[in-house]
């Protein structure tokens, strides 16, 4: 062998190993785009899949609170208004029932013809009170002359009372947002939302000096306070619908929907949020939410809508394009040690993809939660009356047989009044565990408020009917209520209608309760049933 064959044979043995290392290095640089590729699609996947979850469970805490403000409506809707002074009690569950709701409003209509009468019967809870609107950085009493509208939305009851709740008491607003809301629920009998406000509440508060109230509110003061409030308007009309009593308004805590909802699903994923309102009256201040990295992140921008009953909200959520430092180490791994590493790859890959499914999971048993709590009563665990409504409208839409009947525990009040209110909530649980067990399987209880409860059957037959109502009379007379000492008996009245033909919804509702009527009539602790 000549010096130049082994020369250019140790030249060649030599090149090998680096040749070796450029293949090595060529499939690892491979593997790396590869699994740079599926680190993309599975982030971008669960960034999708996390956004409508969190859109999804905003609009659903939304609602829930509109439900439990609309609880507060149905006790002015369903209560004679000497009763309405109890409030504070009602007001006092809805509210504790809820994490973001922080205070309910009761707006009572005042006209010319009921304003003197209404400001006595006002001045005798509260000495100081007085009817008045905030205009121009200015308090402005209100001097009794309805000029420009029939009627004023005074704050007349408010929960929690607080030194500066208490303040709020006499303010109506003569904003033209405000005059839109109350068109608009008048008109469509629905409840509205706000855009985002400064609550009321921080601005009196910060117009007090030693605590003197000034009644005069500077801009600069005020343009200083964060408007973190949501105000849910949600009419109450007299029992024909023609006629709008007032309006409970709910004030929603939104910094408790970015931080508990949208914060902590996300977590993990790296992105920011921005929420957009184009409802009335956000024309001045769009941005409802907007995370602090937001304009300096550059990335993948994903919009889901939540749609409240007046507004669309616009949820944005962006992905940064910057590598997790988690993910960047991985890819670092597999360029330094090549196909190893590329196996240990596919296993954080998968590992990853049941991390997407385990979160998937979760939140898909949160949302069923969810779903479930605004559809059943607080109290009794039994369904609500926004159930019964869904209920009974599919029931007469589908032309389908089937029996109302309304339930009433007798003399509830004077169980309030003797026991306690405590007392009263376990006769209302008491009666929701004893009903349950006369009925079929595809009989549905429901707790509409109060003392009233309604069963919807497939039942239509009078002999049965009769049957399981003398039974269901008969077991809640003959069970003792018993709580902490005290015991009695509490008994039901009962009225059943059955659909005909010709019914809707407020008919069939009707007959049910001239039914119960009827039952109270002949002395309570029975039932009637009408064909």
């Amino acid at each position: 062998m000549s010096f130049d064959s082994h020369q250019r044979k140790t030249i060649k043995t030599k090149r090998m190993p680096l040749l070796a290392s450029v293949i090595v290095l060529c499939l690892t640089l491979s593997l790396v785009v590869v699994i740079n590729r599926i680190q993309n699609t599975n982030h971008h996947a669960v960034l999708e899949s996390s956004a409508s979850r969190q859109a999804d469970l905003l609009r659903d805490q939304i609602n829930s609170d509109i439900d439990f403000i609309g609880s507060a409506a149905n006790f002015f809707q369903s209560s004679a208004p000497s009763n309405w002074i109890n409030f504070d009690r009602f007001a006092k569950e809805v509210v504790r029932s809820s994490n973001s709701l922080m205070s309910l409003q009761w707006l009572e209509k005042v006209t010319s013809k009921n304003y003197k009468q209404y400001v006595l019967k006002q001045k005798y809870s509260y000495p100081d009170f007085r009817v008045y609107t905030l205009n121009d950085d200015k308090e402005y009493p209100f001097n009794g002359e309805f000029k420009g509208s029939s009627a004023l939305y005074v704050v007349s009851d408010i929960y929690p009372i607080s030194r500066h709740n208490l303040d709020i008491l006499g303010f109506y607003s003569d904003s033209t947002r405000t005059q839109s809301f109350i068109h608009n629920i008048k008109t469509t009998k629905q409840p509205n939302v706000s855009d985002s406000v400064t609550i009321l509440a921080d601005t009196l508060e910060s117009i007090k000096v030693n605590g003197t109230s000034l009644y005069k509110v500077t801009r600069v003061a005020h343009a200083k306070k964060e408007k973190r409030g949501l105000l849910i308007f949600y009419p109450v009309f007299t029992n024909d619908g023609k006629v709008m009593k007032g309006v409970v308004v709910g004030v929603v805590d939104l910094t408790v929907y970015m931080n508990s909802i949208i914060h902590r699903s996300l977590n993990g994923i790296y992105s920011q949020i921005k929420i957009i309102d184009t409802g009335i009256g956000s024309t001045d201040s769009p941005v409802m939410y907007k995370s602090k990295n937001w304009d300096t992140t550059d990335g993948t921008t994903l919009v889901r809508k939540v749609t409240l009953p007046n507004r669309v909200w616009l949820v944005e959520f962006k992905q940064s394009n910057a590598k997790r430092e988690q993910d960047l180490w991985v890819l670092i791994g597999i360029t330094l040690a090549g196909v190893i590493i590329a196996l240990l790859v596919y296993y954080i890959v998968s590992f990853q993809r049941g991390e997407k499914e385990r979160i998937e999971a979760q939140l898909k048993i949160k949302t069923k939660e969810l779903q479930f709590l605004v559809n059943r009563d607080v109290l009794t665990k039994l369904r609500n009356r926004r159930s019964f409504n869904q209920y009974i409208d599919e029931l007469v839409a589908s032309k389908q047989a089937f029996t109302l009947i309304g339930i009433d525990v007798d003399k509830f009040k004077s169980i309030n009044d003797e026991f306690g209110h405590v007392f009263g909530d376990q006769a209302l649980i008491h009666v929701a565990q004893i009903v349950p067990t006369l009925l079929q399987p595809d009989d549905r209880f429901y707790r509409l408020g109060g003392d009233e409860f309604c069963i919807i059957t497939k039942q239509t037959d009078a002999g049965y009917l009769e049957a399981i109502l003398s039974a269901m009379c008969l077991k809640v007379n003959q069970t003792i209520l018993q709580y902490k000492g005290n015991e009695t008996y509490c008994s039901l009245s009962i009225g059943a209608a059955i659909l005909r033909e010709d019914d809707d919804v407020e008919t069939i509702m009707t007959r049910t309760d001239s039914a119960l009527y009827e039952s109270k009539k002949k002395g309570r602790n029975c039932f009637s049933i009408l064909h």
